[in-house]
Formats: C-alpha cells, sequence, structure tokens
C-alpha cells in the first residue's frame, strides 16, 4: 500500500510539474508571437505599374526605347519575420505576367529584403532581387540585379498590403551586339501569411 501511495503522489506530482512547464511554454510562445508583426510563409498577389526600357548596342550604334506595359499582374510565395522594433527579413519569388501591345511576357523575380516593423501595423523594407524572363528565348538573357524598397501595413498578423518600388535588370550579349532591358515602377501587393 505504501509503494501505491508513492507511486500516486510521483505520477501526480509528475502531472502537476508537466502541466505547469506546457502552459508556460505555451505563454512564451504567445508572448514570442505576440512580439512580430507578421511571420511565416506568404503568399501574395501583385500589382505592379512597369516601365520597361531597353537600350541595344552594336559597334558604334546605339538605340534606346522606353515604354509604359499595358498590364502587369503577379503571384508571389516567400517568408516573412517582422519582429516589431528590431531588424526583420522577408523573401519572396514572383511571377509576373506582362502585357504589352498584344504580347505577353512573364519575369520570374527572387528577393530579399531587410525589414522592420515601427509597430504591428507599419513597416518599411528594401532590399535586392534577380530576375530572368520566362519567354522562348528567355536563355538568351542573364539575370541581372535589381532593387526594391517600400513600406507595408500589416492589418492583422496574416494580412497587409504592400506599397514600393522596384527595378529589374535583365541584359544579352552575343558579339558586339548587347541589349540592357530595365523593369522599374511602384508595385502594390496583397499578402496572406501563415
Amino acid at each position: 500500500m505504501k509503494l501505491l501511495t508513492k507511486s500516486l503522489v510521483l505520477m501526480t506530482s509528475l502531472f502537476l510539474t508537466t502541466t505547469a512547464l506546457a502552459q508556460n511554454a505555451q505563454t512564451t510562445k504567445a508572448a514570442k508571437d505576440e512580439s512580430f508583426s507578421s511571420k511565416g510563409i506568404r503568399v501574395g498577389i501583385v500589382k505592379p505599374t512597369l516601365r520597361v526600357s531597353s537600350k541595344a548596342s552594336s559597334a558604334n550604334q546605339s538605340f534606346h526605347f522606353s515604354d509604359d506595359l499595358d498590364d502587369a499582374w503577379g503571384l508571389s510565395l516567400g517568408y516573412a519575420s517582422l519582429p516589431v522594433q528590431a531588424l526583420g527579413w522577408t523573401t519572396n519569388v514572383t511571377y509576373l505576367d506582362m502585357q504589352s501591345e498584344g504580347n505577353s511576357a512573364g519575369i520570374v523575380r527572387v528577393d530579399g529584403n531587410f525589414a522592420y516593423a515601427f509597430t504591428n501595423f507599419i513597416n518599411i523594407k528594401g532590399g535586392v532581387n534577380i530576375s530572368k524572363p520566362t519567354v522562348s528565348n528567355s536563355n538568351e538573357y542573364d539575370p541581372g540585379i535589381g532593387f526594391q524598397g517600400g513600406f507595408g501595413i500589416q492589418l492583422n498578423k496574416n494580412f497587409g498590403i504592400d506599397l514600393g518600388y522596384t527595378e529589374m535588370n535583365q541584359s544579352r550579349t552575343s558579339g558586339s551586339y548587347s541589349v540592357d532591358i530595365v523593369e522599374s515602377g511602384f508595385e502594390i501587393s496583397l499578402n496572406g501569411t501563415f
């Protein structure tokens, strides 16, 4: 009987200790989550307003062309870690479908940003990107390094809106012939973070 009582007391103590530790861990996790404006896998719908500029040169001749795209839309998948009042980061892979004069072209962009969340609702970010066209002759174009920057409004931990400026660069060289392409403009995105 003494052994049964000691076992019962030991099991009860163990149960109460593990319950207290579990509650403490949940409270700590909740407190840590509250210190983030947003954190997790992020999916987004992107609407850029882009201007395309290209410069072609061959031997002693050069040609420059610039025009606004008729339309562009995109989808992004990434990760965000936006701690409040601390340095954070975001990264995304984005596919953009661009329309101009009845023609369609796609671009894949990979970006990385440093970010700072002033509050649970307001953040800024800026960083670099690498982009490459996906059209049939896209293997002829080398990805270029671009940049982006902007600010975000986090509606809650799961949904936010970003407004920023982006520039993407690609180039192509064949003998003495070279082409440099720049897509730049403002971009708005609606993000879901889970």
